[in-house]
């Protein structure tokens, strides 16, 4: 038997041992094939053998040891599962031979799970499925998961949207009680219900939150925003409430709205229909004749809306081929033109993106794609909302309340961009980029630039995204110092929060504000709704495409790159599918400065038009890549119209 100083030793030499390795933990990353890595914490990327791939999930953290091969490889041994966020998930059932799966729905994630015999609930190969993990493999490499939900065939109609619904987990019940509290501010509205308001909305659109008036003075225009007011019924803190913080936005997938708020409360009781007396949030601005907000005033009013227009009519009565008796639109146009002249000088107007709009059979599949591109009176209520908008962010001041923040360049970038300064804006290398005068400069500089690189598309590449803050930051998208929401609050709760803000001011009191860990949820469910919405419409677009002929070339322009190849968007249905870098026949170059691929031969860059074919589409994967088509071959097959 060992003594106990020959115990102490064993303990010493083993914790020696251990202390000697090259140990580490970190997240495991997946791959397109059955190997993956570990992205330790200490930024090594250490290789993670098939084998030992089958005992993790993409995503797991995991304590690894780390060994170097003679030429100077890492390769991981796995240690210690410390944690698997993997919980819930979809996929499709599959079958094997005499085995029953689960193939997940999620990035890099190359495996089949095993669903046990108790747990089929008579679903069908093929079903789309709702399934949570009962037995993780880090043990023995076998894992094990229960089926939740039988979501429905890929044949059913309307899979589409009740499929995303539960793969982005989106919330679909609401509280059991919804009721609504009266008008707690009603003694205080100002009666606006003679001000003849008019709403600019989509013909079909029925939840409307905003309404505007504007009439000629000797200061230039008093310009009025009408905004609904949904939380003088709604309680901060109070179930319907929470439900919409939850939620944090309306998701619109293609034939099916997921609002933010139960739809008696955004399509009737606080929506803003005409002849219908409403509570509301009014922002009311003088703007002189050259576009400058010269007074802002906030009111709680009772109004009603006039008319419910569409920007389909109202183009038609400025194009003068139809009119409106709304004397009013004349004013509005003058003041938008205004104050979009001032925002160029003083702020930034980033170029215009067209919409696509989504046109369903009975079924809910794909029947065409259209596209819309943007017109004056789309142009007059952005200006007006604009408007609105960093009209709150200044009268609110330093007061406590929420605002839409956007930090400029990424940091890692900034030395691509002063690169690519050097080059083609030389006369502004002393810019200081990081600060929201040098950036609007740069921009400005960028627009007006007759350099051969498209300036402006590989700054907005570079960007950090939006956030939202409870202090006030500058906003470099929009290229002013501070900005905050508060028009659509029967759509986004940060603009319901904005409101009380608001109203509080008005008050003398304090709003409540989310906490810093609530408005984090609340920007993570503002991220994955975005991820919802175009992962429903890839799903419609790769539908779309394949009912079309395998030999068609459609017409694009590159929308990003980087070493492995670069991204086409179709110009006729926004379709975004990838071209390999290796597909093309010359070896190319990535300068990652400027964003382009290239060899002495040809150039692939931001903007620059091609043409291209399908030549794999694989809808479940969401896998679509094309290979060039080239000039010759295009102009032999002209290509058609891919809106349908």
């Amino acid at each position: 038997m060992l003594d106990p100083n020959a115990l102490a030793q064993l303990r010493q030499l083993k914790t020696d041992i251990i202390d000697s390795k090259d140990q580490g933990e970190g997240e495991v990353k997946g791959s397109q094939r059955r190997f993956g890595f570990v992205k330790l914490d200490d930024g090594r990327d250490v290789f993670l053998a098939p084998e030992d791939m089958q005992r993790v999930f993409p995503g797991d953290r995991v304590k690894i040891t780390v060994h170097t091969d003679d030429k100077g490889k890492f390769k991981a041994e796995l240690e210690r599962l410390i944690k698997s966020p993997l919980n819930t998930f979809t996929g499709r059932y599959v079958i094997r031979g005499q085995g029953h799966f689960v193939e997940p729905d999620l990035p890099r994630f190359n495996k089949l799970l095993f669903i046990p015999p108790s747990q089929r609930k008579k679903a069908k190969e093929g079903d789309l499925l709702h399934c949570q993990v009962s037995r993780h493999p880090f043990r023995d490499g076998k894992s094990q998961v229960n089926i939740l939900d039988r979501i429905g065939s890929p044949s059913d109609s309307g899979i589409e949207a009740l499929y995303t619904l539960f793969k982005f987990n989106l919330p679909r019940e609401w509280p059991a009680k919804q009721e609504l509290g009266e008008d707690s501010r009603a003694p205080q509205r100002r009666d606006l219900r003679d001000v003849p308001f008019v709403t600019i909305d989509s013909a079909e659109t029925r939840d409307i939150d905003d309404a505007l008036w504007a009439e000629a003075n000797e200061q230039g225009w008093l310009l009025r925003v009408a905004v609904a007011d949904p939380g003088a019924y709604i309680a901060a803190g109070t179930p319907l409430d929470k439900a919409a913080r939850q939620r944090a936005t309306s998701v619109y997938l293609p034939g099916k709205a997921q609002p933010m708020l139960p739809e008696f409360i955004t399509k009737d009781r606080c929506s803003l229909l005409p002849e219908q007396d409403r509570a509301a949030l009014v922002c009311e601005m003088q703007v002189s004749p050259d576009g400058d907000i010269t007074r802002i005033d906030f009111c709680e009013a009772l109004i009603r809306s006039h008319a419910k227009l569409s920007y389909t009519a109202v183009q038609a009565h400025f194009d003068g081929s139809e009119t409106l008796d709304h004397p009013e639109l004349a004013a509005l146009s003058d003041v938008a033109s205004a104050l979009k002249q001032h925002r160029a000088q003083v702020a930034l107007i980033m170029p215009e993106q067209p919409d696509f709009y989504y046109e369903l059979d009975d079924d809910g599949r794909i029947a065409s794609i259209r596209k819309v591109l943007r017109n004056d009176a789309h142009r007059l209520v952005e200006e007006c909302m604009l408007a609105a908008n960093r009209s709150a962010a200044q009268w609110l001041g330093d007061a406590p309340a929420i605002f839409n923040a956007h930090a400029g360049l990424r940091e890692d970038r900034l030395e691509n961009v002063r690169t690519v300064m050097a080059e083609a804006l030389p006369d502004l290398k002393d810019l200081d980029i990081s600060q929201l005068e040098g950036y609007v400069a740069l921009i400005k500089a960028a627009a007006a630039s007759d350099d051969e690189l498209p300036l402006q598309s590989i700054f907005a590449r570079m960007l950090q995204p939006g956030e939202l803050s409870l202090s006030p930051k500058a906003h470099f998208g929009l290229g002013l110092d501070r900005y905050s929401t508060f028009t659509s609050p029967l759509r986004k709760y940060g603009d319901l929060v904005a409101q009380r803000c608001i109203r509080a001011k008005l008050a003398g009191s304090k709003p409540a504000l989310p906490s810093e860990a609530e408005l984090e949820a609340i920007q993570e469910a503002l991220r994955n709704a975005r991820q919802a919405s175009r992962y429903m419409e890839r799903w419609l677009q790769y539908q779309y495409l394949a009912k079309q002929d395998p030999e068609q070339v459609y017409t694009g322009h590159i929308a990003h790159l980087n070493g492995g190849g670069f991204t086409v968007e179709l110009d006729d249905t926004g379709i975004s599918g990838f071209v390999e870098a290796r597909s093309i026949p010359e070896k190319l170059s990535f300068d990652a400065n400027t964003l382009r691929l290239f060899n002495d031969k040809q150039q692939y860059q931001l903007d620059k038009r091609v043409q291209v074919k399908v030549t794999e589409l694989d809808p479940f994967a969401g896998r679509l890549m094309f290979a060039l088509v080239p000039e010759a071959a295009s102009e032999e097959s002209e290509p058609t119209s891919a809106a349908g």
